[in-house]
């Protein structure tokens, strides 16, 4: 035969009526077909589209965070020049001039603001004095013909001529002072008693002969919400004046555009301050759009730059606890894939099982293994492909991004497993091994065929030891996008594989070991169960599978209850107290709050940065300063931890006279210094020290912020912390004012609200239950949350999913030996209790292994997980462990076993024993 004939020959032989084969097949077995073709399909969907949700979850938190960062996360560009230099008109094109500069380094991210601002003062109005100020804010990227106001009463500024001189009377009249129209906001006019046509007395900078405001006409915002107005709230109504004012409010005199010469005509020299922003805008805003931004910003900002903004920081801790969020959402991803895998490779050995009999016919009639797996091939792989069309139908309009790896590869295993499983099943249907008759030879074929399985044994154990110190060296990685990290996905699959070949070990000694106790039982059930659960626990895709489950749902619920838990524990940490105010703190604050009802304890503080400790040390700390005592009593009503010598700082303070300042230090600070006298700079001068122990405390983040900044601060340049008592300094030297309070007791925040302090400039109040809604009710928060519930609730049904298979797979051996035995007696219950102690074994190694490995991976993996930056806490998170996530595993356990059970009673309840004696087993 000529090689062309062979080869048509060959190929006829391989593919002859091969599609009418398959589509028998499948006519035959097409609920089992119909059953992975769903199993594929929901899988291939959830590894699609939880990737795709994680990645639209982290665009909302990108905008969240900005949007919570408020007028600091503005682009602020630095060197307009001084009013003097220039006049108006040249001011404000010049500021223009900067905003263009900033546009073409970093594109239109937002609307551009211009203002003008002149410094305070105090000037008298009808119903008492307030806080005045110049103010001018524009739009040059708008039409901003109108000012972005509406004249409701009187006329818009305008700027008058200057006053003529008299050249007779120039050298002895002085100069008549210049008037400045300016307008006045509705709300403003109605609290001050303004109206138009009221002449303002101008006490500030002013060029020489003075000035004077004239209110010309009244307004109110076309849109309050307007970018120009976020600086300036004081050109929308009063506000609270700085306790240092002389006044209770503060307002804004708006002087428009056709009236910002004679302002400028009317100021001293670099009296106005001016400044060019852009505000960032949120809508649209995609994570890679963040990322792209702040790599544009990162060369103009920080020292050198010309661009103000706190973005790049807000960008960068939000790229942080994403990472964190991705990093939770790739374990969950890849092991929700796997799972799925490993089901739809039982599913595909179930069929290979069922058609057993027909692939060892065709193997007889000559066909074959290129003929075998390509039958089998053109039922998987249509399956496959058509179930990963549809996914990507399903899936592609919810939007987002996301890597397609983790689904790629589940439908290379579902098209891939059928005719893998149905040659391996022909080939050792006629290829048998031959057993060589020599005792010697056996003994040394079975020490090879063990030493081979340890091998690849001991090779999984070594990959999961490298995978999980990998990850641990590397840490958390960048986000970018709603990718899988295939290294941190890996480690818990591995470590699952590592588990499942110790289950696989383990479990047939140990019921081997239970046949004693089964023999010494009344009836056939425990020994039945036991006789067959020894075969069962080798299966290894089975303990796998169910492992892989197990881990990832105890983990999940680990990291939901670790990152509830230390939500609440930082929010207390961060805030100390039930609440805290940070910033110029009114005169008597704290007294007032000791005085009403529902506040325990209150304490004040202050914190000075950058302090040179001892002499020619080289050591700078951060000096605490605080009401030693009080704060105590704070932390210890806020549940924190207390140093046992911080109380004491106030009583040893107190009979220190103007000795050395009792004082605490950081461990690290203290045995670094030991020995050595210790003087301290503050802030006129220096101070001597006397050590009284060790301090647990950290240097003081301030108002803790919810835009992704609250992760813990690294505590700057310096070397540690000292902490003294205010009295006690203040008894030496002058001691920093207070700024910042911390104040416990269930009516604290209803006390701090009542003061007003809340509504001031420059004050930060922070309550501990407020900034906890705020941190845990984030997108991001939110979303992780959502997501490890959904794949929680999912691996629990894969791990039910799995049992079941293995129920079903073991069925028809197991109903051939209940049928022969039921012909001598055997009782339906003795047969419920042989089928649930079968596949017991089986749910019990994964249980077991699959717990402790979720227990374990948040301690082995390290800061991969990123639970700090999730949790918030100013110390390193530790994890939480709980038991109903192992419950609910086992829960699911059960209720497998329960459905296994109670579906076989149900098939062999129909039959009958009379067909079971006439046609044998079945």
């Amino acid at each position: 035969m000529s090689a062309p004939a062979a080869v048509a020959t060959a190929v006829r032989a391989t593919t002859g009526e091969a599609a009418l084969v398959a589509r028998r097949r499948a006519r035959r077995d097409a609920g089992l077909l119909a059953a992975t073709a769903v199993l594929l399909l929901l899988t291939l969907v959830v590894a699609l589209a939880l990737p795709r949700i994680a990645s639209r979850t982290a665009d909302v938190a990108v905008r969240d965070a900005v949007r919570a960062a408020g007028a600091e996360a503005d682009l602020v560009v630095r060197g307009l020049p001084p009013a003097a230099t220039y006049g108006a008109p040249d001011h404000l094109s010049q500021a223009a001039s900067d905003l263009r500069w900033l546009e073409a380094r970093v594109g239109d991210v937002g609307p551009d603001v211009v203002t003008l601002e002149t410094p305070g003062f105090v000037t008298g109005t009808p119903r008492g004095p307030v806080l005045a100020r110049f103010v001018h804010t524009g739009r040059p990227d708008v039409d901003d013909a109108d000012g972005g106001v509406r004249w409701t009463s009187g006329a818009a500024p305008q700027t008058r001529p200057e006053p003529a001189e008299d050249e007779e009377d120039a050298a002895t009249s002085p100069p008549e002072p210049r008037v400045v129209e300016v307008g006045v906001a509705e709300r403003t006019a109605a609290e001050t008693g303004l109206a138009v046509g009221d002449e303002i007395v101008v006490t500030t900078a002013t060029t020489s002969g003075g000035a004077r405001a004239v209110v010309t006409g009244l307004y109110t915002p076309v849109d309050p919400a307007d970018p120009r107005w976020r600086t300036v709230p004081d050109a929308l109504g009063p506000v609270r004046a700085p306790p240092a004012a002389r006044a209770e409010s503060s307002v804004a005199l708006l002087v428009p555009e056709p009236a910002v010469r004679g302002l400028m005509a009317a100021s001293a020299p670099a009296a106005v301050r001016a400044s060019a922003r852009t505000v960032v805008t949120t809508e649209g805003m995609s994570l890679a759009d963040a990322l792209a931004l702040r790599d544009d910003l990162a060369p103009h900002v920080g020292q050198g730059g010309r661009v103000e903004t706190a973005l790049v920081d807000v960008l960068a801790a939000t790229g942080a606890r994403l990472a964190a969020a991705r990093a939770q959402a790739s374990v969950l991803v890849a092991g929700l894939g796997t799972v799925g895998a490993l089901c739809l490779v039982l599913a595909a050995g179930l069929l290979v099982d069922r058609r057993r009999t027909h692939l060892v016919a065709e193997r007889a009639r000559g066909a074959g293994l290129a003929g075998v797996a390509l039958r089998a091939a053109l039922e998987s792989v249509p399956t496959a492909v058509l179930a990963l069309g549809v996914a990507l139908a399903v899936v592609l309009p919810v939007g987002g991004t996301g890597a397609p790896g983790v689904a790629l590869l589940v439908a290379l295993v579902a098209a891939a497993a059928p005719p893998v499983l149905a040659v391996a099943a022909a080939a050792r249907a006629w290829s048998p091994r031959r057993v060589p008759a020599d005792r010697r030879e056996r003994a040394r074929h079975a020490a090879l065929v063990a030493a081979r399985r340890v091998v690849a044994e001991l090779t999984v154990a070594l990959l999961a030891a490298g995978a999980v110190v990998a990850v641990r060296q590397r840490g958390l990685v960048p986000a970018a996008g709603g990718e899988v990290d295939p290294l941190l996905a890996a480690a818990p699959v591995l470590l699952a594989a590592a588990a499942a070949v110790v289950v696989v070990r383990a479990t047939p000694a140990a019921v081997g070991a239970l046949r004693g106790v089964a023999d010494r039982t009344r009836g056939l059930g425990a020994t039945l169960a036991l006789a067959r659960a020894q075969g069962a626990t080798t299966g290894v895709v089975a303990v796998l599978a169910g492992t892989v489950a197990v881990a990832l749902v105890v983990l999940a619920g680990t990291v939901l209850h670790t990152v509830r838990v230390g939500q609440r524990d930082a929010a207390a940490a961060l805030v100390v107290g039930d609440v805290r105010v940070d910033g110029t703190l009114p005169a008597g604050l704290a007294d007032d709050l000791r005085a009403r009802a529902g506040v325990t304890h209150v304490a004040q503080g202050a914190q000075l940065p950058g302090r040179s400790l001892g002499s020619r040390t080289g050591a700078t700390a951060t000096l605490l300063v605080v009401d030693a005592a009080e704060l105590a009593a704070v932390r210890t009503a806020a549940g924190l931890p207390v140093d046992p010598d911080l109380a004491a700082l106030a009583d040893a303070g107190a009979g220190a006279g103007a000795g050395a300042v009792p004082a605490l230090l950081s461990p690290d600070l203290a045995d670094r210094l030991a020995g050595l006298p210790l003087r301290l700079g503050v802030l006129d001068g220096s101070v001597d020290l006397e050590l009284r122990g060790t301090t647990t405390l950290t240097p003081d983040p301030g108002a803790p912020a919810t835009d992704g900044r609250a992760a813990p601060p690294d505590g700057g340049d310096d070397d540690g912390l000292v902490v003294v008592d205010r009295a006690a300094l203040a008894a030496t030297t002058t001691a920093p004012a207070a700024d910042r309070l911390w104040a416990a007791g269930p009516g604290a925040g209803a006390a701090v609200t009542d003061t007003g302090v809340d509504a001031q400039e420059g004050v930060d109040v922070t309550t501990r239950d407020g900034w906890w809604r705020a941190w845990s009710g984030s997108a991001l928060t939110a979303g992780l949350t959502s997501l490890l519930g959904a794949g929680t609730a999912l691996l629990l049904l894969d791990l039910v999913l799995v049992l079941v298979l293995v129920a079903v797979a073991s069925a028809p051996a197991r109903g051939r030996t209940l049928s022969a035995l039921r012909t001598l007696g055997l009782d339906a219950r003795t047969a419920a209790w042989a089928t649930a102690g079968e596949l017991a074994p089986l749910a019990a190694g994964a249980l077991v292994g699959g717990t402790l490995i979720g227990l374990a991976l948040p301690l082995l993996v390290g800061d991969a997980l990123g639970l700090t930056l999730l949790t918030g806490e100013p110390q390193t998170a530790a994890v939480r462990w709980t038991a109903w996530p192992v419950a609910l595993a086992a829960a699911a356990s059960l209720a497998a076993l329960a459905v296994a059970v109670v579906a076989e009673q149900a098939v062999r309840r129909r039959d009958r024993l009379g067909e079971v004696l006439r046609v044998g087993e079945r």
